[in-house]
């Protein structure tokens, strides 16, 4: 008769029957566990009453019609129903918005959620190839996923790639991953390059993450059906200022969004009050794109003005953030911002570029003490 195990019994002492089981199990456990242990965590801050400058958000947007919006959103819902219809109406939206196919879109809990499953896709043992500085957090889930992930830097002169190291590594990758405009260097690569890359790498999967293209040059939506390589993500999170709210979502050839959407997305993936609150913005952008615009002008003044400052590098930028390159002044810049409840990406030391932040565009108000703050550096 089998010995049981009692509460508290330690898994060094004999064991009997199943046990041995139970134990390589366990075994097997720990390994992996002190694997992922071994991962880098991607950090978010958390401090209260601090104007946050480091998560990207849309923060011009008025707190009040956003609020207002999710109210109306609420009562207009039924929780008790999977949101079945609300999907179709907002997958509506998006196609009108974007001027794309609703069959070319799927919907996910953030952007984030989908490249969970591409990464599920591309499968333990693959290989990706980016760059470096790029969304540190895509380079993590790699890691938890087992693919191999290649990358090469990034010039630091102006974040541009060299494409002849790039494709070296590209053509003996499954997957491609690029940031457009890139996170957190905010510049967005020559469009010929990107379509190049494309157009030369018929058998990968291209995955272009737009998370910030409302503030950009270009976008890529129009060539998905062109390339049935090509995946882009897009999010609520930034522009729209739903960051709350968890909403993304991937747009691809028809065929391989209907494969993704039917086989291999989770059902329900996205709840109803956020896809309530999305149709809601959707069906009136103009305060939203009226933000995009008082952001793209506070991000030049900016620019233009910190750039003045020889003790620093600001990088022109196409994203709704800046990047910078502090050098000796990093330490005392992080201080100064923090005695002025001020919270930034704090970056650390960057392969070649050093030590560096990527700082939000806030409003006029959190821009003027910025400047006010980088202008006293010593």
């Amino acid at each position: 008769m089998c010995k049981r195990i009692g509460v508290g019994r330690r898994i060094t002492e004999p064991l009997l029957c199943g046990e041995r089981e139970v134990q390589r199990l366990t075994d097997w456990l720990v390994r992996e566990i002190k694997k992922i242990s071994m991962i880098e965590k991607y950090a978010i801050p958390s401090r209260n009453n601090y104007s946050k400058l480091d998560a990207n958000e849309n923060l011009v947007l008025d707190k009040d019609i956003l609020t207002k919006i999710s109210i109306d959103s609420l009562k207009k819902i039924d929780l008790r129903k999977y949101p079945i219809e609300l999907s179709e109406e907002v997958y509506k939206k998006i196609s009108s918005y974007l001027m794309v196919s609703k069959k070319s879109l799927v919907l996910g809990s953030g952007s984030d959620q989908i490249i969970e499953l591409l990464l599920t896709i591309i499968g333990k043992g693959r290989r990706l190839t980016s760059i470096y500085p790029t969304f540190s957090y895509f380079k993590t889930r790699c890691q938890l996923h087992k693919v191999g992930f290649s990358e090469i830097l990034l010039s630091t002169v102006d974040n541009s790639i060299n494409m002849e190291k790039f494709m070296e590594k590209a053509r003996k990758s499954h997957a491609i991953y690029l940031c457009s405009p890139n996170n957190p260097t905010g510049n967005q690569f020559d469009k010929s390059q990107v379509l190049d890359i494309l157009n030369s790498l018929e058998n990968s999967l291209v995955i272009i993450d737009e998370a910030y293209v409302e503030f950009a040059k270009y976008s890529l939506t129009k060539y998905v059906q062109e390339y049935s390589n090509l995946v882009i993500l897009r999010t609520f999170s930034k522009a729209m200022g739903l960051a709350g709210a968890r909403i993304g979502y991937m747009i691809a050839n028809e065929e391989l969004a209907d494969l993704f959407k039917n086989k291999i997305q989770l059902p329900y993936a996205v709840n109803s009050i956020s896809i309530a609150i999305a149709i809601s913005v959707l069906a009136n952008p103009k305060k939203m794109e009226k933000s995009i615009s008082l952001i793209k002008d506070e991000r030049e003044r900016l620019y233009r003005n910190l750039s003045k400052i020889k003790k620093i590098k600001v990088y022109k930028s196409d994203a709704n953030f800046l990047f910078i390159k502090c050098n000796e002044k990093y330490k005392g810049i992080l201080e100064a911002l923090e005695d002025s409840k001020i919270i930034v990406k704090a970056l650390g030391n960057i392969r070649n570029y050093g030590n560096c932040i990527r700082l939000t565009i806030g409003t006029k108000r959190m821009n003027d003490k910025i400047l006010s703050i980088f202008n006293n550096i010593q």
